[in-house]
């Protein structure tokens, strides 16, 4: 089941079957992760989000069409899930602040691991996209990053073919103008 193409696992899935469903985790499992640490900007958020598409999924399987394709679906499920988990959080920091008792979290120093693994260009990577706005932050992350189709991206996000595309160059145009992206792990824009 591990080899099996998209079409085939997508069939596999929809009849229920287990091994499908653990090739499909194997498959997009790190790709989810990567989109909504990059969104959330937390990796604890990350995971709970992360296992929380895969919760939605695994009971929404059954609504899925014949024709659906299986990693935009993914991704958003995993989409709707960061924005309610963003609206929670300001309503959770608003009744904190109400109550005078807001602490100002912040997330753990790196281990010296992991500061030795990640190389300057990424780190440089990673603050400029925590830089852009949100919209362009998302299209660069989709389709530069997982290398998702303009189809796809618009798809995830719910808007038109050309405003995916309109925010991906936008967004790079951002990126370039506060870091240099020579040799950084972009895939350019996604083929359509």
């Amino acid at each position: 089941m591990a080899e099996a193409t998209d079409d085939v696992l997508l069939l596999e899935l929809r009849r229920g079957d287990a091994a499908a469903l653990r090739a499909a985790y194997r498959r997009y499992q790190p790709r989810l992760f990567s989109y909504l640490a990059r969104l959330a900007g937390e990796r604890e958020a990350a995971q709970d989000l992360s296992s929380e598409t895969w919760c939605r999924a695994v009971a929404k399987l059954h609504t899925l069409r014949a024709d659906s394709q299986l990693l935009p679906w993914l991704f958003t499920i995993a989409r709707n899930l960061f924005f309610s988990w963003c609206r929670w959080r300001s309503r959770d920091a608003h009744y904190l602040n109400e109550l005078g008792r807001l602490q100002v979290i912040s997330a753990p120093p790196p281990t010296p691991l992991e500061t030795t693994q990640r190389s300057e260009q990424q780190a440089l990577l990673e603050a400029a996209l925590g830089s852009l706005p949100g919209i362009y932050r998302e299209a660069v992350i989709l389709v530069g990053i997982e290398g998702l189709s303009y189809e796809q991206a618009a798809q995830v996000a719910g808007i038109r073919i050309d405003a995916a595309r309109q925010r991906f160059s936008r967004g790079l145009r951002l990126l370039r103008e506060s870091v240099d992206l020579a040799g950084m792990p972009l895939n350019g824009g996604g083929a359509s």
